[in-house]
């Protein structure tokens, strides 16, 4: 028998996240690029970016076929977040006049929303995202996402990701983000049992 969903947050009733969603107005537009195999994950925090940003979206597909609409979007002002070898690092106190300009002028940020080796692949088979200057993080802030193990220690959540890039390009307050986050933990830890809930917690 299928769960009865939250006809606004999409979560099922016993998870639901409605109290916790409180939208952050924010300059940037997001763009998500989501891996299919992430669309029906529970644990996926892309949806938590759409329910609490309110410049937000996703696009699902993994290839240039599927993307489009990047065709579109400015290559001046637009970034991709990912730590490619030329990345400008959005947390760099050193930065350039020129690269700070830059950051100050972003009006669209490009997410890619899956795991590294599915990122990598959509980023091999998008061959426009080349197109834009990728930006990343000089320092990763600590994960708060411990439901979801990475296999790599700079590893952080879609929402984890956007939020502290929010943070250091609009200076915006990321903390209803982050507060979203924690109530998903919470509810999707609260009916397991203690012993696999000390897997996580």
């Amino acid at each position: 028998m299928a769960r009865e969903l939250c006809s606004h947050c999409g979560f099922s009733v016993k998870t639901c996240l409605c109290d916790s969603i409180s939208i952050i107005n924010n300059r940037l537009k997001i763009i998500i690029l989501r891996h299919p195999n992430e669309e029906k994950v529970t644990k996926n925090t892309a949806n938590l970016l759409n329910l609490g940003l309110d410049n937000c979206q996703i696009l699902a597909g993994e290839s240039e076929q599927d993307f489009l609409q990047l065709a579109t979007l400015p290559k001046a002002t637009t970034a991709v977040l990912y730590p490619a070898d030329n990345a400008l690092c959005l947390d760099e106190h050193t930065a350039t006049a020129t690269a700070d300009a830059f950051k100050q002028s972003l009006t669209h940020l490009i997410v890619i929303d899956g795991t590294w080796k599915k990122a990598y692949k959509m980023l091999q088979l998008t061959p426009s995202l080349q197109g834009f200057q990728a930006v990343s993080f000089k320092q990763i802030p600590q994960n708060k996402y411990v439901i979801r193990k990475a296999p790599r220690a700079d590893s952080l959540s879609t929402l984890e990701a956007v939020a502290h890039s929010l943070k250091l390009i609009e200076g915006l307050d990321v903390t209803p983000l982050y507060k979203l986050l924690a109530a998903l933990v919470d509810k999707q830890t609260q009916h397991m049992p203690d012993n696999v809930k000390a897997r996580y917690l």
